[in-house]
C-alpha cells in the first residue's frame, strides 16, 4: 500500500465517523478524559525487541450519541529505528496530536448503556512531530476495549496502527513509515457517567397528603354530595348530626429514577424524608417499599435486578440516613412484568406506603 492510498483510507474513515455523528441530533452525554501508557513498536528490519519503546497518551472527548463520538488526543514519547548496520537500532522522541472519530460497536449491535464491556473502532488524522527527523501529517486506525468499573470510571485497552511519511524514523527506505501503539489506561467520565442518548429522565412532582388534608378533602366531597342531593325536588334530606369523617392514618410517596439508574437523586430524597418523618411521628407505623422498572426497555432479568436495587437503595436511605428500624420496613420488588402505571417511563419508581 503506497502512502497516498493509506492516508486516503484513514481520512475517509475519520470523515465517515464524524459525518455519521453529525447526522444524529446531539443529546446530553458526558465529556471524558483518558490517560494511557504502554509500548510503541516501530516497524523495521531489525529484531522485534529492539524496536520497542515506551509510549503514552492523553485524550479529551465526548460521545454525541450512544454510538458516535470524537476525541482530541495527544500521544507519543519514544520511537526506535534500525541503523542499517547489523542489528543495531537508534532511538528518537516524537509527539502527535490527532482528532479521532469513535464508533461504539457494542452499542451499535445492541444498545444498553450499562454494558460492562464495550468495543469501539477509532479512526483519526493529525500531525506528528519528530524531534530528530522529518515531521508529517498522519493517519491512524485502531480498536479500544473498555471495561466499566463504575458510573464514572472505565479501564481501557487500546491498539492503534499509525501511518506517517517516509523519513519519519530517519530512514528513506519505504513508501510510508508505520508504528503501532498498545496501551492500557483509565477513562474518567465527568458528571454522572454515560447516559442513554435518546432517553430523558422524567421528574415527577411530589404527591404527599397529610392526614388533615385527606380529612378536609373527604369532608368537601361529603358537602358536595349533600348539596347535589338537596337540589332534587323529590328527595327529603335528613342531615345526620355526626362528626366529620376520620381517615385512618397513612401516607404514600414515591421515588423516581432515571433509566438504568439505582441512585436516589437530591430532588427525589425529599419523598424518602417525608416517609421517614411520618414513621418517626407514628412509632407504631410500618411501611412497605416496593421497587419497579419499566418493561419497555431492557430484558426481564435486568429489570428485576434494577427494581430490587432501587427498593434496597430506598430502604438503606431510610435506615442509614434517617434512623428507621429495619424491622419496620417491608421491602419487595416487581415480579414478572407488573407495572403500577400505564405510562411506561413512570414505572422507574419505588412506591412507599406507610400505614
Amino acid at each position: 500500500m503506497n502512502r497516498k492510498t493509506f492516508f486516503a483510507c484513514i481520512a475517509l474513515g475519520a470523515m465517515s465517523l464524524a459525518a455519521s455523528a453529525q447526522e444524529k441530533e446531539p443529546e446530553e452525554n458526558p465529556w471524558f478524559i483518558q490517560g494511557q501508557i504502554g509500548m510503541t513498536y516501530s516497524t523495521g528490519d531489525v529484531p522485534f525487541g529492539k524496536l520497542l519503546s515506551p509510549g503514552g497518551s492523553v485524550a479529551v472527548g465526548k460521545y454525541f450519541t450512544h454510538v458516535w463520538g470524537a476525541r482530541l488526543a495527544f500521544s507519543g514519547w519514544a520511537g526506535r529505528a534500525g541503523t542499517g548496520y547489523k542489528d543495531l537500532a537508534s532511538g528518537f522522541y516524537f509527539g502527535s496530536v490527532t482528532v479521532d472519530g469513535m464508533m461504539n460497536l457494542s452499542q451499535l449491535i445492541r444498545r444498553y448503556h450499562e454494558r460492562p464491556f464495550d468495543v469501539s473502532v477509532l479512526a483519526g488524522i493529525g500531525f506528528n512531530r519528530s524531534f530528530s527527523h522529518a515531521s508529517s501529517f498522519m493517519g491512524r486506525l485502531g480498536l479500544q476495549g473498555s471495561l466499566r468499573l463504575n458510573e464514572a470510571m472505565d479501564f481501557n485497552v487500546e491498539l492503534m496502527a499509525n501511518g506517517v511519511s517516509d523519513r519519519w524514523n530517519g530512514r528513506d527506505d519505504h513508501g510510508i513509515d508505520t508504528y503501532f501503539d498498545l496501551s492500557v489506561g483509565l477513562t474518567y467520565k465527568f458528571g454522572t457517567g454515560f447516559r442513554c442518548a435518546n432517553c430523558t429522565s422524567v421528574e415527577y412532582p411530589e404527591v404527599v397528603y397529610t392526614e388533615e388534608e385527606m380529612n378536609e378533602m373527604i369532608n368537601m366531597e361529603r358537602e358536595q354530595a349533600v348539596r347535589e342531593t338537596a337540589a332534587k325536588v323529590d328527595t327529603v334530606l335528613i342531615e345526620p348530626d355526626c362528626p366529620p369523617a376520620q381517615v385512618v392514618q397513612g401516607i404514600r410517596s414515591h421515588v423516581t429514577f432515571a433509566i438504568g439508574r439505582t441512585v436516589i437523586t437530591d430532588s427525589q430524597e425529599m419523598n424518602v424524608q417525608a416517609i421517614a418523618n411520618y414513621l418517626k411521628e407514628h412509632p407504631d407505623s410500618k411501611a412497605s417499599v416496593t421497587g419497579y422498572a419499566d418493561k419497555g426497555t431492557g430484558t426481564p432479568e435486568i429489570n428485576h435486578r434494577l427494581a430490587r436495587q432501587r427498593a434496597e437503595a430506598v430502604r438503606d436511605c431510610l435506615v442509614n440516613k434517617y434512623g428507621i428500624q429495619p424491622e419496620r420496613l417491608t421491602v419487595s420488588s416487581m415480579e414478572g412484568d407488573e407495572q403500577p402505571f400505564a405510562e411506561n417511563d413512570w414505572n422507574r419508581v419505588v412506591i412507599m406506603i406507610a400505614d
